[in-house]
């Protein structure tokens, strides 16, 4: 068989390449500089080129350097999926999970959550990590994190996506708002009287899309950057606001004088889960996603 690559040499190019430092990478791989950079020179010698031009203190990786980083990638993701699948099938849902979720789900049943798991997964250690949709997606790609919870409709055509759950929006507003009251139209509310999160939540996007709302002047410009500050504007009687079913059953209108009429027909976002294609841990997934889907309904049910 002919010389080639060994994985621990591919990780410590990739070490080198994302600290640019052979000090620091030989640091994070917990090893001295002199083995990193014999082993980089064996790697070079093995391939036959220069992957990395050394000066001084100073180090640039080659065309050819750039292009074997990214195949390396592949192939410790590669190598990891069959260590992952063949631990899945003699142990399921063991070990490590981590959990990426989005601030607008995760605020209202992370602790549930972590409840549900260690009674229904006793041999599961569930990490959540809470980070906008982009973040987790981009976590998702580089193997930060096993799978991500989201919102849906969002551009996943990267990744697995599967939807678990329906969570329907209804209208808040103050018990004594009277415009809000009997409104069957939401593009009838007065004028700036619809209080939104920051366009940078999904969720804002979804109450738009789900609850039909084309009439721009009927949006207040004021965006909020989180559910309290919504919540202060429409207990002020300042307008009204949208939230999912998700929210209202965790309690958030709890000992205040708000009320919350459910939407019609369509109004609602999904609830989806989401992994990599190239994952050898499909099995714990698909039997996580099981049990998760009778835990988000519960939390979505009207």
């Amino acid at each position: 068989m002919n010389n080639l690559p060994s994985i621990k040499q591919l990780q410590y190019l990739l070490a080198v390449h994302q600290h640019q430092h052979f000090g620091r990478a030989a640091s994070a791989c917990f090893i001295g500089q002199s083995t990193l950079s014999s082993a980089i020179q064996n790697l070079e010698e093995t391939l036959g080129c220069q992957l990395i031009e050394r000066e001084n203190r100073s180090l640039m990786f080659t065309a050819i350097g750039e292009e074997v980083v990214e195949k390396s990638r592949k192939i410790i993701d590669d190598t990891l999926s069959l260590k992952e699948l063949t631990k899945s099938f003699l142990t399921p849902l063991s070990g490590k999970l981590t959990l990426g979720v989005i601030p607008t789900i995760a605020s209202f049943i992370a602790a549930p959550l972590y409840h549900f798991c260690k009674q229904t997964f006793t041999e599961l250690e569930l990490v959540l990590v809470e980070d906008t949709s982009d973040n987790l997606l981009d976590k998702l790609e580089h193997g930060h994190i096993d799978i991500a919870l989201l919102a849906l409709p969002y551009s996943t055509e990267k990744f697995h996506t599967q939807v678990l759950a329906q969570d329907h929006f209804s209208l808040v507003h103050h018990k004594e708002y009277a415009p809000a009251q009997g409104i069957e139209d939401f593009n009838q509310l007065p004028e700036a009287s619809v209080f939104l999160l920051e366009r940078e939540h999904c969720m804002t996007g979804h109450a738009l899309s789900a609850c039909h709302l084309n009439r721009a002047s009927c949006i207040n410009p004021f965006e909020a950057a989180s559910l309290h500050t919504l919540l202060s504007m429409v207990e002020h009687q300042l307008g009204v606001t949208f939230l999912p079913q998700m929210a209202i059953n965790a309690g958030i209108l709890d000992n205040k004088n708000m009320l919350a009429t459910p939407s019609q027909g369509d109004a609602y976002r999904d609830i989806g889960i989401l992994w990599r294609k190239t994952t050898g841990r499909i099995r714990d997934f698909r039997l996580f996603s099981q049990q998760l889907e009778i835990f988000l309904k519960q939390q979505c049910s009207l």
